[in-house]
């Protein structure tokens, strides 16, 4: 359904020939996982010469079109609407539920954060999906370091808007430690779990204003204290501040604990939304040298923020792809299927979703070759229609 209305959005705002182009580059960007455009003009299926190849690739990626709001926003409202609808499942529904796992204990996470590649700075605001976390929207920064409290406005406001019909709660790491932010996004009805500095100062309770770093906590401790005042300056009152301190394992010791600031009074709950986070890192991992290499490329700031969002296309087709071949079982076709010693999978759902289109792809281009080699094994030929049907599964999902 959700790639139905991809592609309806793209004839929508796009001519055929622009749709069709930006379809292309999606499934180059899956195949070769680069966004420089001497590669994709070097790869771009069209018999012009390699110079009008690049001018069409550049021409399209000035488009005004290639908007978050415009192309993306509308499929992320049809999957939260698809994952909290109420209504009962039919029969096919509950044989095939939702791979979207949008909802993190009934909230709608979102985690804000910022990346850096060369001089681009980008901030940007995800939802948090499974393990891994999808762009919704993005701004880049003008300058080098940290967002301000303006910036951060400017990247969540859109989204809240988009998002104002479900539970929302907005995660974030030091960089956006500031209570004036958590006090603006209360006022807008939304939850935050935010990491503060050691820095932070701190009235609780139990204790006199104060940073954090000199209070008195230990390794292997967990506190939770409510109605906490922040900032000695201009004080915010009726917060809450988690402190979570890992103890020792295996003579590896956490430096500090997570100093959390949070609207939310279950400490447990505050723990599971902050470790949702490693999503957005997950995410940008993908994005740079593990998956579509984003710091290779060198063009201008237009070209940039396109380029974002056919990476975000492509991401969500290649995770979504990723979860489909999972609940299939089809790992064994695709890559290590055996857990490693800390019983953790060898694959990223992203990695397993590229897997799965490289290798289905890589039997069509070779399949005559392939037929001659199956020809040369044929007390191999049980494995074989065991994969050729493998294959036939992993098409309907590409």
């Amino acid at each position: 359904m959700l790639r139905t209305l991809y592609q309806k959005l793209l004839r929508i705002h796009l001519s055929e020939s622009q749709a069709l182009t930006l379809e292309i580059l999606v499934l180059m960007l899956q195949s070769y996982r680069q966004v420089r455009l001497s590669t994709l003009a070097n790869f771009f299926p069209q018999p012009i010469q390699y110079k009008s190849r690049i001018r069409n690739i550049q021409r399209l990626l000035e488009l005004p079109q290639l908007s978050a709001k415009l192309l993306w926003f509308p499929i992320i409202k049809a999957a939260l609407k698809s994952e909290f609808r109420e209504k009962k499942l039919n029969r096919a529904q509950r044989r095939h539920p939702s791979k979207l796992r949008f909802k993190t204990k009934n909230y709608v996470a979102i985690a804000l954060d910022r990346t850096q590649w060369r001089d681009r700075n980008l901030l940007m605001a995800t939802i948090i999906w499974g393990n891994h976390a999808l762009p919704i929207y993005w701004e880049l920064l003008s300058k080098l370091g940290s967002s301000s409290f303006r910036e951060q406005k400017r990247v969540l406001g859109p989204v809240l808007a988009l998002l104002k019909p479900y539970p929302v709660v907005v995660i974030g790491d030091r960089e956006f430690h500031s209570a004036k932010l958590a006090d603006w996004l209360r006022t807008k009805g939304v939850d935050v779990v935010f990491r503060q500095k050691k820095s932070a100062f701190v009235a609780t309770s139990c204790q006199p204003g104060k940073s954090l770093k000199t209070q008195g906590f230990k390794s292997g401790e967990s506190h939770f204290f409510l109605n906490v005042t922040f900032q000695k300056s201009e004080p915010i009152q009726g917060f809450n501040l988690g402190v979570y301190w890992k103890k020792s394992h295996r003579g590896k010791k956490v430096k500090e604990p997570w100093y959390l600031l949070t609207t939310i009074s279950n400490p447990k709950l505050v723990k599971q939304l902050y470790q949702a986070r490693w999503g957005i890192e997950m995410m940008f991992r993908d994005c740079k040298s593990g998956g579509y290499n984003m710091e290779s490329t060198r063009v201008d700031a237009t070209r940039f923020l396109a380029l974002v969002l056919l990476i975000t296309f492509a991401y969500w087709l290649a995770t979504n792809s990723g979860h489909e071949f999972e609940s299939n079982h089809l790992l064994a076709y695709l890559g290590r299927n055996e857990k490693t010693p800390n019983n953790y999978p060898h694959h990223s759902i992203f990695w397993l979703g590229l897997s799965g289109y490289a290798w289905s792809q890589s039997l069509v281009l070779w399949r005559k070759e392939m037929l001659a080699l199956m020809a040369l094994k044929p007390h191999k030929a049980l494995n074989f229609r065991r994969g050729l049907n493998a294959l036939s599964l992993v098409q309907q999902v590409v």
